[in-house]
């Protein structure tokens, strides 16, 4: 690489490092990513496409992970359905819950006098902040508190604090 070309940054521009090659092409660079083009358009072009390429991986990611999570709700909501407990769980065709203290709980269930609040993280979410978790078990301590993690098989497991 010969020289650095200056560039106007610009949303989709930004972090990568391009240059103008002495056969007059443009390289772009991007930690292990490394684009090449005839032209400084072209070269604008694949940065933004692969910048669109990014966020639709990273949305596309998130929209499984939701999925995976709220089929564990669904799981767990009707496990306790069937177990004759009243039910209300935080998704797609179940009365939504109660907030509790600024949180809505994954599923809140009634059987008799008994309370019960089940919250389902992945393995990640609990790694990271278990006291966050035992700080909400104990705001629900009035309540039977579940704490779920959804294992590497998709399953939800009940977690230990």
């Amino acid at each position: 690489m010969n020289r650095r070309e200056s560039c106007k940054s610009t949303d989709y521009t930004d972090g990568f490092r391009i240059f103008r090659e002495k056969d007059g092409s443009f390289v772009a660079v991007k930690g292990k990513h490394k684009l090449i083009a005839k032209s400084a358009k072209e070269i604008d072009e694949l940065i933004k496409n692969f910048h669109e390429s990014k966020v639709a991986e990273v949305a596309k990611k998130k929209s499984e992970q939701q999925n995976t999570h709220d089929e564990c709700v669904r799981t767990i909501a009707e496990d306790l359905k069937k177990e004759n407990w009243l039910v209300k769980a935080n998704t797609k065709g179940w009365e939504k819950p109660s907030e509790i203290g600024g949180i809505v709980p994954d599923v809140m269930a009634h059987k008799g006098c008994l309370k019960r609040i089940c919250q389902i993280v992945t393995e990640k979410d609990f790694e990271g902040s278990k006291a966050n978790y035992r700080d909400f078990k104990n705001y629900c301590k009035e309540y039977d508190f579940q704490l779920y993690v959804i294992g590497e098989n998709g399953r939800p497991r009940p977690a230990d604090l």
